[in-house]
């Protein structure tokens, strides 16, 4: 508007020079007058100012055009993924409500899948990042090519990746069949960088009715079906329902009342005996972790360990209860041990070896009443590591048990190579030893083994009193189980040692032949 003013102002002056001009030209006879002069000057004035002002607006115009042209990309770089070109998560969204307004209008339905890459990270570590790189653009460049025109692709972070599309509702049953194939192009061998890697991948699938909800919901959702695919290491896709929302919610208020309980010391320990099985003494107790909630009362441990494996709460949770087992123990019959359990999160921690030890130290309780119960499964993730782990609590006068013996991998090497004081059969083939041949030829085969490497053998999940004569028989040395008492509060297990009760003692009273 600015420069319009100034060549309307610049055309009205040059009219009204330019006549004046031209009378002074008409009437002068000797020679230009000064009035003249002027006229010319004030005419060539004009015609700068014109010429300015076109220049001006010329260049106005051309700055605008950049700025126009800098916006445009810089809202595309906001909304692209750098690496491989596809959309990022804020142009997904963004796209993905224009997605979502024409399948309304349509009557489509959206759906989205959410992909993540499994054992990405290990060709980052074995090849280097170019490589990883490289894999990344040539995934981003597969998924475009299986696209529909209309569809949108994206690079949510990382080794993560998102797809978007509209699909009537009668067509519904196809999308199973595209998120197939998707996962088999993801995962087969690619060639990058001269080297032939391979990746696997978790699909999930997320879809509503025309119209509803917005692209994050729908991501969410598929993102919850994408976690349901990874914990159940599911290579098929897998769709999202209510229900895994509902357990997500569940999940998440454990979490973060497991953390409170942490604080406030809500995670108590439970005693369960173990008994020698010839004669009935009480020589042990097993330490089990009860949570203690101030509103639901006493929860067991299945509802609540797994969740503080999977946020890394394990380690403090464990440490909480043995303290106070040992605190609770200290005072008892000298005898008596106690035992607790290793998670395998736990045996990746180097420093294991010396928080243990701490915890007897604030205790007071004597290292070589202690016995450290490790999953034979839990050793193999890092053997060097976990023989470090076990040699350290060793030499501290600490027991070592490996329990649930039998259902991981051992070889009779690892067994020889690491010091055990005690070997526990899982309470899996016990349950079943009186029925299942199998079982109990199982627990023979163990306690034989064990017999010959002078390791003594502790049996779990004794119930009744047939499986008590049964695993007495094969000459196992304690046992334990609801057959001898349900686990206890600390008061109880004191109580009972002090009165020492009686437990049920074996129908047999030497080991079976054969």
């Amino acid at each position: 508007m600015l420069v319009l003013g100034i060549l309307i102002a610049a055309v009205v002056l040059l009219i009204w020079n330019g006549s004046e001009f031209f009378q002074k030209l008409t009437n002068a006879r000797n020679g230009l007058g000064p009035s003249l002069k002027i006229a010319l000057i004030a005419l060539t004035l004009n015609v700068a100012l014109i010429l300015f002002g076109w220049r001006r607006y010329v260049d106005l115009q051309h700055e605008t055009e950049m700025r126009i042209e800098g916006e445009e990309r810089a809202a595309l770089i906001a909304s692209t993924d750098g690496m491989t070109g596809l959309l990022n998560r804020k142009g997904f969204a963004d796209r993905g409500e224009e997605l979502r307004n024409r399948a309304a209008i349509d009557g489509q339905q959206l759906v989205i899948f959410s992909l993540q890459l499994h054992r990405f990270k290990a060709i980052n570590d074995r090849h280097g990042y170019d490589v990883g790189d490289r894999v990344l653009r040539m995934i981003a460049s597969a998924l475009e090519q299986m696209a529909g025109p209309d569809d949108l692709v994206a690079r949510l972070a990382g080794d993560e990746f998102a797809i978007a599309l509209a699909i009537a509702p009668e067509k519904l049953a196809e999308i199973e069949q595209l998120a197939e194939r998707v996962l088999r192009t993801v995962t087969r061998p690619m060639e990058a960088e001269g080297r032939l890697v391979q990746v696997g991948a978790f699909l999930g699938i997320a879809a509503s009715d025309p119209g509803e909800g917005q692209i994050p919901d729908y991501l969410r959702r598929a993102d919850i079906a994408l976690d349901r695919a990874k914990s159940s290491c599911s290579a098929r896709p897998v769709w999202f329902d209510e229900g895994m929302e509902r357990a997500l919610i569940v999940h998440s208020e454990i979490e973060q009342g497991i953390r409170y309980g942490l604080e406030h010391a809500h995670f108590i320990p439970y005693f369960e005996p173990q008994v020698e099985l010839l004669t009935g003494e009480i020589v042990g107790f097993e330490v089990l972790a009860r949570w203690d909630h101030p509103l639901s009362g006493l929860i067991e441990p299945d509802r609540f360990i797994p969740v503080a494996e999977e946020h890394g709460l394990i380690g403090r949770l464990s440490e909480q209860v043995i303290l106070a087992a040992l605190i609770q123990a200290a005072n008892w019959d000298p005898a008596i041990k106690l035992s607790v359990n290793i998670s395998p999160s736990q045996l990746t921690d180097s420093w294991l070896a010396q928080r243990i030890v701490r915890l007897l130290a604030e205790a007071g309780f004597p290292a070589e009443r202690l016995v450290v119960e490790i999953t034979e499964s839990s050793l193999f993730a890092d053997l060097d590591l976990a023989r470090t782990i076990v040699t350290s609590l060793k030499n501290q006068g600490i027991r070592l048990a490996l329990d649930d013996f039998g259902t991981g991998f051992s070889s009779l090497a690892h067994l020889r190579s690491l010091p055990f004081d005690v070997i526990k059969i899982d309470r899996s083939f016990v349950s079943k030893l009186v029925d299942d041949p199998e079982s109990a030829a199982i627990v023979r085969a163990v306690t034989t083994l064990a017999e010959a490497i002078r390791v003594p053998v502790t049996v779990e999940g004794i119930e009744d009193a047939a499986t008590h004569a049964a695993v007495a028989g094969f000459g196992c040395a304690v046992g334990q189980g609801w057959y001898f008492g349900k686990p206890m509060s600390g008061d109880q297990a004191t109580a009972l040692l002090r009165s020492r009760h009686s437990v049920p003692t074996p129908t047999v009273s030497a080991r079976r032949s054969g």
